[in-house]
């Protein structure tokens, strides 16, 4: 598989602008008079190169976090795609280990059904992450956790969930469960329906979801500790240190957004209860392949 920009012209591009999404992204605040506020992140990219090099800081993210703590087996995946020298043997069995659960199935299964089966839904969770962890703080507040994405698209519960911890206030602690979609305009170009089926699920399920993500993760403070094992009964009751999120992923930016969402979360009304993203880049689909071509380009 060869990706139409070189990889090492797309990581040289990504370097120039610092390694991350931050100088290949625009923000602006949209909604800010509605009861959902929401934030346009736009990857604002104006030539073909940019465009690779915003697919290869998600590739080269994704691939790093999915090795995790293995660094041999990550180092041995970017090693490879740089030089375009393919793996083989055991290197190639153990990468491939890693990148196979999405990405393989993802690229087989398209070709027979014109469908990548969790790849975009994948790549968007991805582009929430990514732009959440690089998004300017407000002050006195700093991230205490930030849920990195799960191994598939596809894994039931919440989608992510970020703690902030707050200075100067009443309430030390506060966290938001963040539900994501990705939204292409293929029947419609209306991405309402997709944003309600979100806040939907997060009325219906958020303690659910919640539940899942109360462990007492040994490296976290020891009041985060306590914080993280209430988090279903917060959400339950509507505390105001909990707090909902819908991001999509979108073709286009729409003009308006999330301008009804707070009707779908009748539960939480507090101030900042509920907030929204969407994140938009020109054909999605072709985005989220072009990921998965740096991801393959050493298997």
């Amino acid at each position: 598989m060869t990706p139409k920009v070189p990889v090492v012209v797309a990581q040289s591009v990504a370097d120039a602008a610092g390694g991350s999404l931050g100088a290949l992204i625009a923000r602006a605040e949209r909604g800010t008079n509605q009861t959902c506020p929401w934030e346009l992140v736009t990857v604002a990219v104006t030539t073909t190169e940019a465009r690779a090099a915003a697919a290869w800081v998600v590739a080269d993210a994704i691939m790093a976090g999915r090795t995790g703590l293995d660094t041999d087996s990550y180092q041995l995946w970017r090693q490879a795609t740089l030089t375009g020298t393919p793996l083989s043997g055991a290197d190639r069995s153990i990468v491939y280990a890693y990148a196979y659960p999405v990405f393989d199935a993802a690229g087989r299964k398209r070709e027979a059904d014109r469908k990548y089966h969790g790849l975009e839904g994948y790549v968007s969770e991805w582009l929430w992450y990514l732009t959440l962890k690089e998004a300017p703080l407000k002050a006195g507040e700093r991230v205490e956790f930030l849920s990195s994405p799960g191994p598939t698209s596809t894994d039931s519960g919440g989608d992510g969930i970020v703690i902030h911890r707050l200075q100067g206030s009443s309430t030390s602690l506060i966290f938001r469960l963040w539900e994501m979609k990705k939204f292409t305009s293929e029947t419609s170009d209306d991405v309402g329906p997709t944003i309600r089926k979100a806040v939907k699920q997060l009325h219906e399920n958020g303690a659910i979801y919640l539940a899942a993500f109360s462990w007492a993760d040994k490296h976290l403070a020891a009041d985060t500790r306590l914080f993280v094992s209430t988090l279903p009964r917060q959400w339950v009751k509507a505390e105001a240190t909990s707090n909902a999120g819908v991001s999509v992923t979108v073709d286009s930016a729409p003009s308006k957004a999330f301008h009804t969402a707070h009707n779908h979360l009748p539960t939480h009304t507090h101030r900042g209860a509920l907030c929204g993203r969407i994140v938009a880049i020109d054909n999605f689909e072709s985005f989220a392949k072009d990921v998965r071509e740096y991801v393959w380009t050493a298997l």
